[in-house]
């Protein structure tokens, strides 16, 4: 993706939005165990509040929260109706 991250040159915001995706994605990283060098940090916090938003829909989504995913597998005969 080579898309930035939106601007407000009034408030300033996305100097925030940037240093806080920055700590955000170094602290995932370090938990994880992952090493990334400055480029690789600079990447990624650019990205990653797109890649929230993008989650943050699909967890919006209030009619699909108690369906089961497709992603489970009950092994077993189905019900008979």
């Amino acid at each position: 993706m080579t898309e930035t991250v939106p601007t407000d040159d009034a408030t300033g915001k996305a100097t925030e939005a940037t240093g806080e995706a920055s700590g955000d994605v170094a602290a995932m990283l370090a938990r994880c165990g992952l090493p990334a060098g400055p480029y690789e940090l600079a990447y990624l916090s650019a990205e990653y509040p797109y890649l929230k938003a993008g989650i943050d829909m699909l967890y919006a989504m209030t009619g699909a929260r108690d369906a089961d995913p497709v992603l489970r597998f009950r092994a077993g005969v189905p019900d008979a109706r």
